[in-house]
């Protein structure tokens, strides 16, 4: 059987970029292990090299106007009336007839699996947001909500199978949207791949201070780009309060794309009087997260979305504390400094330990171990996906490739 995975993300999409990349690596080890052929492609012209150097030979193709017109069809049944009478194909389509693929596999959330009319597919679903805190405007202007429906809906009726992120997600899916449970399969993200190779100290001292951070001094981290939902003013509100109760003025350094609400941050800064403790660094490759972690007193992560995210893995991975919400607690357990997310003064007292190195020592500990758990979750859902992978093959074999089939009477 061979298996073709869609990349649609870019570099600058952060850790959704990094998880794609994590489930192409993932995918091509199960796949093979299973007798399966393995190929990519990836709608941005701009990944070929990152996937270059991660081992991955991908192929090109740009998700075009009337895979954009198939899409949209999907949720028309005039439209996909239409198109069916004319047996319409889309070029991604074509593509993946090309490369001979028996089975797509889109690697992230990504409506343009609606596009396929022919071509079964492995969904992925990250989490459900827009309905768990759907005030953020991101996830509630222009009907955004009404369309993250529509897309999810679609992928979990239409797919083989459908990847999600946690046990919460899975009973989401099923509740909310009608999945069948046998065809979802709970698989825990990872690091970023950019974190995997040794650590170097002299290197990450000369990136942390080309960033400027090369004082030495510990600071707080947070990696997020800059969205309402991402909370950023919590921390901002919190320094104030150490400031004020404490005396203690750490930095904090934020690290992401600015997608609108950077000026509402720094106006905030502003007004609370903390902007000289923070450190906006923007968009940060992977190269240099690695510096970013290790020099870190603590990664702090006031977040609203989950369950799960990407900062706790890579910060367990490194060896830094973490600090994260009370409500995500399915994901950090006790390897967390835990906080109510709508209280600074909760943050604030979530962050005083952080100066006892016996506090640190213990986290860190807790997160390695942590870590080792989610390690035996994820090695158990790669072995429930060989067995889905394999299930699919045998029933593959039942049509031949690329004939034309009518609609069962």
């Amino acid at each position: 059987m061979n298996i073709v995975a869609l990349l649609s993300k870019t570099l600058g999409a952060g850790g959704g970029f990094d998880q794609g990349l994590n489930a192409l690596l993932q995918m091509r080890r199960v796949a093979q292990a299973g007798g399966h052929e393995f190929q990519v492609l990836t709608t941005e012209a701009d990944n070929l090299a990152h996937l270059e150097s991660l081992g991955l030979q991908a192929h090109h193709q740009p998700f075009g106007r009337r895979d954009r017109l198939l899409a949209h069809a999907a949720g028309s049944p005039l439209l996909q009336s239409w198109v069916r009478r004319r047996r319409w194909v889309g070029p991604t389509e074509q593509a993946l007839q090309r490369m001979g693929c028996d089975l797509a596999y889109f690697v992230g959330p990504d409506g343009r699996s609606a596009a396929l009319q022919r071509t079964p597919f492995i969904a992925t679903i990250w989490d459900l947001c827009h309905r768990d805190q759907p005030e953020f405007p991101e996830v509630r202007d222009f009907h955004e909500a009404a369309a993250r429906d529509h897309e999810i809906r679609h992928q979990v009726c239409s797919a083989v199978l459908t990847l999600c992120d946690a046990r919460s997600s899975a009973a989401a899916l099923a509740q909310r949207y009608g999945a069948d449970p046998a065809r979802l399969l709970v698989m825990p993200f990872a690091p970023s791949p950019a974190l995997n190779r040794p650590a170097d100290a002299a290197a990450e001292a000369a990136a942390r201070a080309a960033l400027g951070l090369g004082g030495g001094e510990p600071y707080l981290f947070y990696p997020a780009q800059f969205w309402a939902h991402k909370n950023h003013v919590r921390i901002l509100q919190a320094l104030a309060l150490l400031r004020d109760n404490d005396g203690w003025r750490p930095t904090v350094a934020f690290a992401g794309r600015d997608w609108g609400n950077l000026s509402h941050v720094r106006a905030t800064a502003a007004a609370l009087g903390v902007q000289s403790q923070l450190q906006v660094l923007g968009f940060v490759p992977g190269d240099a997260l690695r510096a970013l972690y290790a020099g870190a007193l603590a990664v702090v992560m006031p977040s609203y979305f989950g369950p799960t995210n990407l900062p706790p893995l890579e910060a367990w991975t490194v060896g830094t504390p973490l600090v994260y919400p009370a409500h995500l607690r399915e994901q950090s357990a006790d390897a967390a400094l835990a906080f109510d997310a709508d209280d600074a003064a909760s943050l604030a007292e979530a962050l005083r330990p952080l100066r006892d190195e016996a506090v640190r020592a213990r986290l860190v500990q807790a997160g390695r171990a942590r870590l080792m758990a989610i390690d035996a979750e994820r090695a158990a859902a790669e072995q429930a996906l060989a067995e889905h992978l394999a299930r699919f093959a045998s029933r593959r074999a039942c049509w031949p490739a690329g004939a034309a089939q009518s609609a069962a009477p």
